[in-house]
C-alpha cells in the first residue's frame, strides 16, 4: 500500500473538511437551503478577491472558461488588444483573442523573465487605440509572479482608455491581490488552486467600467455570457455540490486571515526552494511565485524521468512544460500543505536523484 501526495500547481490535495463537503447529499439548486449556501459563497468570494460590495461572478467551468468570459464581458468586438506574453498561459491570452479575430499586439518575454513595465510603457506608445490590455499574473508555467500592479499602473497611463484583464488563476488565494487597489478591470480564477477546492467553477470580477461596455458591442455569446448572472444566480444547473465544498474552503481561508495565507504560502515556496538548491536545483524564476517552485534539475538529470521517479513513489508533481519539458520540475504546496510537507518533498527528490548517480 502507497500514500499518494499531490503536490502539482492544481488540482491540489484537499482539506479534510472539503472532501467531507463533496460527499454530502445533493441539493437542488431552486430551493431554499441551497440559496443560503450561494449568498454565503458569493460574500467570502468578495472577500477572498477584496472586491468590497462587488460581485464576484461564478461559472461552472475550468479557469480557461473564465478567461474567455471575462474577454467576451470586458472587450469590444474588433478592439485592438495587448497581450503579455511571458508563458504557456500568457499564449493562452493570446489564442483567445485571436480565436475572436481580435487584432493583437504581443508583448513577449522570455519564459522566466517577469514582464517588464516600461517595455510596457513603449508598447502602449507605440499602439495608443489598444482597448484592453491581457496579462496573467502567475504564471504558473515559469513559476514567475508578474508586477500587475505596475503593470496596470503603466496602463492607465499610457492607455486610460485600455481595461486591464488579469488572469489570477493561481495567485488568487496564494499571492497579494487587490483589484480596487492597483486598478484592475477585470480579474479571473479558478477554484482548484489557492481556494482549496475540486475543479470545475472559474470565477470572474469585473470593474464597474468593464460592466459598461454596451452589449451590443460585445461579441454573441451565450453560456459564458456574464450579464445573464447578475445577483449570483446562474441561469442554467450549477455544479451544486462543487459550490458546497467551495464555502467550505472559503471559509478556512478566511479564518486564517487571507494575509496570513499570502505569508504562509511565500514561507513553504521559499523552505521548499531552499531545502532543494543543496541539491543542485536552481530557481527558474526571475521573481518567484508563492503558487510554485519552477527550478531547474542539475546537470544530467532529465526532467522528465524524475517527474516519473517521484510519481513511482506516490508523489504527484508538475513537469516542465511546451520548451520547458525535461528542463525543469514545478513542486507546489499550494494545497492542503504545511512545513512537514517540505521536509517529505526533498526527501522524495533525493530517493529519486540517487538513481542518476
Amino acid at each position: 500500500m502507497r500514500k499518494e501526495r499531490l503536490y502539482a500547481p492544481g488540482p491540489v490535495e484537499l482539506p479534510p473538511a472539503v472532501l467531507e463537503a463533496l460527499a454530502r447529499p445533493v441539493l437542488h439548486h431552486r430551493t431554499a437551503l441551497y440559496a443560503e449556501v450561494q449568498d454565503r459563497v458569493a460574500a467570502r468570494l468578495r472577500d477572498v478577491f477584496l472586491t468590497g460590495s462587488e460581485e464576484v461572478i461564478t461559472i461552472s467551468g475550468s479557469g480557461s472558461a473564465g478567461l474567455e468570459a471575462a474577454f467576451l464581458a470586458a472587450v469590444p468586438a474588433g478592439a485592438k488588444v495587448l497581450v503579455i506574453n511571458a508563458g504557456k498561459f500568457g499564449e493562452r491570452w493570446l489564442e483567445i483573442a485571436r480565436t475572436y479575430r481580435h487584432e493583437t499586439v504581443e508583448l513577449a518575454f522570455e519564459w522566466g523573465r517577469a514582464a517588464d513595465p516600461a517595455e510596457l510603457e513603449a508598447a502602449l506608445a507605440r499602439h495608443p487605440d489598444v482597448k484592453a490590455v491581457l496579462a496573467t499574473h502567475s504564471e504558473t508555467s515559469t513559476g514567475v509572479l508578474h508586477d500587475v500592479e505596475e503593470l496596470a499602473r503603466v496602463t492607465r497611463e499610457r492607455a486610460p482608455e485600455a481595461l486591464f484583464i488579469v488572469d489570477a488563476v493561481t495567485s488568487l488565494g496564494s499571492a497579494e491581490l487587490r483589484p480596487l487597489d492597483w486598478g484592475l478591470d477585470a480579474v479571473v480564477a479558478g477554484s482548484q488552486k489557492g481556494l482549496l477546492a475540486p475543479p470545475g467553477l472559474a470565477f470572474i470580477w469585473l470593474s464597474e467600467r468593464a460592466r459598461q461596455v454596451p452589449e451590443e458591442q460585445l461579441h454573441p455569446h451565450y453560456y459564458l455570457n456574464l450579464r445573464s448572472r447578475a445577483g449570483g444566480r446562474q441561469p442554467t444547473t450549477p455544479a451544486v455540490n462543487l459550490v458546497v465544498a467551495l464555502d467550505v474552503a472559503l471559509g478556512l481561508i478566511l479564518d486564517e486571515g487571507l494575509e496570513n495565507v499570502w505569508r504562509r504560502r511565500a514561507r513553504l515556496t521559499a523552505d521548499l526552494i531552499s531545502s532543494l538548491e543543496p541539491l543542485g536545483f536552481t530557481v527558474f524564476a526571475e521573481r518567484v511565485t508563492p503558487a510554485v517552485a519552477a527550478l531547474r534539475v542539475p546537470p544530467g538529470v532529465d526532467g522528465t524521468e524524475l517527474v516519473a521517479g517521484l510519481r513511482e513513489r506516490g508523489l504527484t508533481v508538475a513537469g516542465g512544460q511546451d520548451r520547458l519539458a525535461g528542463k525543469i520540475v514545478r513542486p507546489s504546496l499550494l494545497g492542503w500543505a504545511d512545513e512537514f510537507d517540505v521536509a517529505v518533498l526533498a526527501a522524495a527528490f533525493r530517493s529519486v536523484l540517487a538513481e542518476f548517480s
